[in-house]
């Protein structure tokens, strides 16, 4: 973003990656509810657990109070040796997902990892493939990361595709 901060206590707000269908920013208070909207219309089949917690399985208030806590736990938790880029994916207005970029101790190993989830109604239209690579040039053109690491389920098909 050009100019000055908006965000003078919390800059990480102003940070904002665009492509053309789409941007990934920190999420507000504000997104909450329509992520987690998005959470309980289904981001996986519910018969298998693309997570190595299985979070999506848990009643919808559950689910939505710790999906809440896991996102400001993210901000509060940020140092610049330790942090979690937890972005929600923007479409046409609309928040679609998360597109996560993690580091532990970046400045020393310029290793970052990559984690997401999308919609069910949002899947299957390029749209995992292009936030992952948006956050991926983030990592290595803005931030000089040297290895990026990113993985899935062998049963998850269409994220080991992209």
């Amino acid at each position: 973003m050009a100019g000055a901060a908006r965000h003078e206590f919390w800059p990480l707000f102003d940070l904002v990656v665009r492509t053309p269908r789409l941007e990934l920013r920190l999420p507000r208070d504000e997104d909450f509810p329509e992520l987690i909207a998005v959470i309980d219309r289904g981001i996986h089949d519910p018969e298998t657990m693309p997570f190595s917690v299985p979070w999506t399985d848990a009643p919808p208030a559950q689910r939505a109070t710790g999906a809440a806590q896991h996102w400001w736990a993210q901000r509060a938790l940020w140092s610049a040796d330790n942090w979690n880029f937890n972005a929600a994916v923007i479409v046409a207005g609309h928040a679609v997902g998360i597109q996560a970029l993690l580091a532990r101790q970046f400045a020393a190993v310029r290793s970052v990892e990559t984690a997401s989830w999308l919609g069910l109604e949002y899947q299957g239209q390029g749209l995992g493939r292009e936030m992952r690579e948006a956050m991926l040039h983030l990592a290595f053109a803005g931030l000089g990361a040297l290895e990026a690491l990113s993985g899935a389920f062998e049963d998850n098909v269409a994220s080991l595709a992209t």
